[in-house]
């Protein structure tokens, strides 16, 4: 089906067994995400690339008996309007230095988590992107002067999807795992709590059904939280 606009794109860390890290300090915030989607804060892009490739034909007896397809190994291209400072680092990777409170690239990556969410075009349909396990990076960093106009910076984030963290996740229906999962809000097995327990490391909504922030004092509900059509 076709779709249109980005509602939100939601994140987590997780640790090395895919377990979500709940911590306001050690992850994205106490509940363990983060909803990007914050004052002035939001993404103008995501794009998924790869999620298959075109098969090689097998021939034999002059005719193309089978078809032969690589594995998924889907990449991610993010373009933010604006992105918390704090958790933009995070995504990457950088820690912070206890001395000069600056953030500096360390390895491994972490494992990162996300959903975006698109809709239907009439607005009534949500589609989430589900993707378990993710590496980050921001190659470059563009400063220009201001002159008559702002000459403003949109960070630029690049992902590489590599094998969800459980292997009792993103399993098709003859049991092997994927990289990438898709849901519509409007199928009849659609579960959006479960959906994110699968991606999040097993996250489950707290009494109130919101979901976390970091920096901000506010709460963020997803759109999305309310029950599927």
């Amino acid at each position: 089906m076709s779709k249109h606009n980005i509602v939100k794109a939601t994140f987590a860390l997780l640790d090395d067994n895919g377990d979500l890290i709940k911590d306001a300090t050690k992850g994205l915030s106490a509940d363990g995400i983060y909803v990007a989607d914050h004052n002035g804060e939001g993404f103008s892009q995501i794009n998924v690339t790869a999620i298959e490739a075109a098969g090689t034909p097998g021939w034999g007896n002059g005719q193309i008996k089978r078809t032969a397809y690589g594995k998924s190994m889907p990449t991610l291209a993010l373009t933010a309007l604006d992105l918390d400072f704090r958790i933009n680092q995070m995504l990457k990777g950088y820690t912070q230095n206890p001395n000069t409170g600056a953030w500096v690239r360390q390895l491994p990556k972490p494992h990162v988590a996300m959903i975006a969410e698109s809709q239907s075009l009439d607005g009534d349909i949500s589609i989430y992107e589900c993707f378990n396990n993710i590496e980050f990076v921001e190659e470059a960093s563009n400063n220009s002067t201001d002159t008559n106009n702002e000459a403003a910076y949109s960070t630029v984030l690049n992902g590489t999807v590599l094998t969800p963290l459980k292997p009792d996740i993103f399993l098709a229906a003859n049991g092997v795992q994927q990289p990438y999962m898709i849901a519509k809000s409007n199928d009849p097995n659609f579960n959006l709590d479960k959906l994110y327990a699968e991606t999040f490391g097993g996250y489950t909504k707290s009494t109130g059904g919101a979901t976390g922030s970091t920096t901000s004092t506010t709460t963020v509900v997803p759109s999305s939280a309310a029950p599927s059509k």
